[in-house]
């Protein structure tokens, strides 16, 4: 049985890892994004009017760090759940086929945006709205640091996804490191503000099933649509993508365009 101090030095070197990667991909992008480059990326703006405060912005920080030590502590119990055998984690990889492992994080990637839309809809229900998803939603005009930027009862309710997973679906410790470091940087893409993907991305017969950056930010703005995290199907599905998403989009393009034209630089890579 492990000892008290042997969960304390888990805990903290699990918080240490999940902050440096929240940090590794929020900081840069809002330095490079938000401070050091917000003229030259205006026009990538996609709320072109709109502009999240230093109050909001701090606390954004406070709930994705009050998030993360969260999920430190849910990670600590998977940890003892493991060390025991009662999950299905693994670190010896003889037993499954070399592609296995790719297969495992794209699974967890496409089961995860099903638990994530259903779950993000019945935070919108009024009574959970009100008292729970209200924090996130605080942020209008979204900054990266809101990747994670939930109520503690939320917090609970995202790990949730984890947690069953890994005691139903066998998956390596490396994939879930993996899905962790991809999970958390499109996570601050979604949040970023700026619009990254090429002119034509929502329309592209493959990428349109991916979220670009400003369909999650139109969630933000406009709340009652957009609910999907990865991927746009479950919206599409069932009548829930914004009708004026992809118009959205290609307004944002218009305007990298006229700002491109009027310095001279090329124009977008387009799909």
């Amino acid at each position: 049985m492990l000892t008290i101090k042997e969960l304390l030095s888990i805990a903290a070197a699990d918080f240490t890892f999940n902050s440096f990667i929240y940090i590794a991909f929020a900081l840069p992008t809002f330095l490079f994004f938000w401070v050091l480059g917000k003229n030259f990326f205006k026009a990538r703006r996609i709320q072109a009017k709109k502009r999240a405060t230093k109050k909001n912005i701090r606390r954004e920080l406070f709930f994705s760090m009050t998030t993360l030590a969260i999920f430190c502590i849910i990670d600590v119990g998977i940890f003892v759940a493991a060390e025991n055998g009662w999950t299905k984690i693994y670190i010896d990889s003889t037993g499954y086929p070399w592609w296995y492992w790719g297969v495992s994080v794209g699974v967890m990637l496409i089961f995860h945006d099903a638990y994530f839309y259903w779950a993000h809809r019945l935070m919108h229900h009024p009574v959970l709205y009100k008292h729970v998803h209200r924090i996130h939603h605080e942020s209008i005009d979204p900054s990266p640091f809101a990747a994670f930027s939930f109520h503690p009862l939320e917090a609970l309710v995202e790990a949730g996804f984890y947690v069953i997973f890994i005691f139903i679906i066998p998956i390596h410790l490396g994939a879930i490191i993996l899905w962790q470091i991809i999970q958390q940087g499109l996570n601050v893409i979604g949040h970023m503000g700026y619009e990254v993907y090429p002119r034509g991305f929502t329309k592209n017969w493959f990428f349109r099933w991916k979220t670009a950056s400003t369909h999650h930010n139109m969630h933000h703005a406009k709340f009652e649509g957009n609910y999907g995290l990865y991927f746009t199907w479950w919206d599409k599905w069932f009548g829930t993508e914004f009708d004026d998403y992809h118009e959205t989009y290609d307004a944002v393009h218009e305007r990298i365009d006229q700002a491109k034209q009027t310095t001279g630089t090329a124009k977008d890579m387009k799909f």
